[in-house]
Parts: structure tokens; C-alpha cells; sequence
């Protein structure tokens, strides 16, 4: 996961902007019922049938709830498995995602400041956690770095899929050396 709000879900990045939610990881089932009601709340308010049934009181109220859950759950709320890495700005603010990632074996990179421990992460930054010029430039480099490698891996898996094609052979010569297998067991 990354704590950055400007980065694309579909990408397989997700990210908090807001204090940790406690259970992100290791309730992970509870927390996708919050998903789901998050997710039912935006079809009702985006049909309008449901919208004309339902007071402008009900419809405030679904609003709020609506904002309070994307507040919470905006960033993760695609989520389907436990993410590879966290990425945490912010490690002695955000202990509890540094012990929730411990507890379920996720591997942790964070911005570590001269208030937070550095050895309960595992790939610890040294750096000022709270000049917005630095959680620009680690979060740059990165963010760069996941992208270079999402791009390595996918170009191996096609290459890979590439020299699949290549080493099997196509049908209709694989019908026509059963032919000739046939032909050669007929003749003996």
C-alpha cells in the first residue's frame, strides 16, 4: 500500500491519506463488509429511483456515511488480498500499520525520523517525515521504482508467453506425426 492520494487503484497501488484504520490487514474480513456497504450506498444514491423513494433527510444521511466511508476506506477499498509492501510515511505516527504488517508478514519501507524506531521496519529511510519536500522526493523515487519493476515483470511474463507459443507446435502439426506414426505401426 501506498499513503498517497494521487495514485491509481487499477494500478494494484493502494493508499490511506487518513490515520490508519486498525484491522486494515489483520481483520481484513470485517473490513470488507465495509466495503460492501460503501459500495451498495453509492448504487443507491447513483440510482434515481431509489433517490426519489427516499426523503432529502435519508439522502443526507446516506451522503454523510457515504463520505465518512470513502474517507476511511477510499484508498483500499478494491483491496482483495493482503498487499506485497507497505509503503508509511510517517512510521512512529502510523505504529499500528508498522504492527499490523509485522503480524501478517508484510514486508514494510517507511520514512523513519529520529522519534520512530527504525528497527521494526524493514527497509527503514532516514529522513524528516514531516517536510512535505521530502515525502515528495522518497515518495517520487519510490513510486518510480514500483513502476519500473511492474513493467520488468510484465514484459518477462510475455516474453515468457511468447516462447510458450514457439515451443508448442501448432495442431495440425501435431495431427500430421500421429498420421505418420499411424501409417508407419500400419505398414509393420
Amino acid at each position: 500500500m501506498i499513503k498517497n492520494g494521487n495514485l491509481a487503484q487499477n494500478d494494484g497501488l493502494f493508499y490511506v491519506t487518513e490515520k490508519w484504520v486498525g484491522g486494515s490487514l489483520t481483520n481484513f474480513s470485517e473490513l470488507s463488509k465495509n466495503f460492501e456497504k460503501l459500495k451498495n450506498i453509492e448504487k443507491q444514491l447513483n440510482d434515481p429511483e431509489e433517490r426519489a423513494r427516499r426523503t432529502k433527510k435519508e439522502i443526507l444521511l446516506l451522503e454523510r456515511e457515504k463520505n465518512r466511508l470513502e474517507e476511511l476506506y477510499g484508498g483500499i477499498r478494491y483491496m482483495t488480498k493482503k498487499p506485497d509492501a507497505l509503503f508509511i510515511i510517517d512510521s512512529h505516527l502510523e505504529d499500528l500499520a508498522v504492527r499490523e504488517a509485522g503480524k501478517m508478514g508484510v514486508e514494510t519501507v517507511a520514512i523513519v525520523d529520529t522519534n520512530a524506531d527504525p528497527f521494526v521496519i524493514d527497509y527503514p529511510i532516514p529522513a524528516n517525515d514531516d517536510a512535505v519536500g521530502s515525502i515528495k522526493l522518497i515518495s517520487s523515487y519510490i513510486l518510480d521504482a514500483w513502476a519500473e519493476g511492474k513493467n520488468k515483470v510484465e514484459k518477462e511474463e510475455k516474453k515468457e508467453v511468447k516462447e510458450e507459443k514457439v515451443k508448442t507446435p501448432k495442431k495440425k502439426e501435431v495431427v500430421k506425426k500421429k498420421e505418420r506414426k499411424v501409417k508407419k505401426t500400419a505398414k509393420k
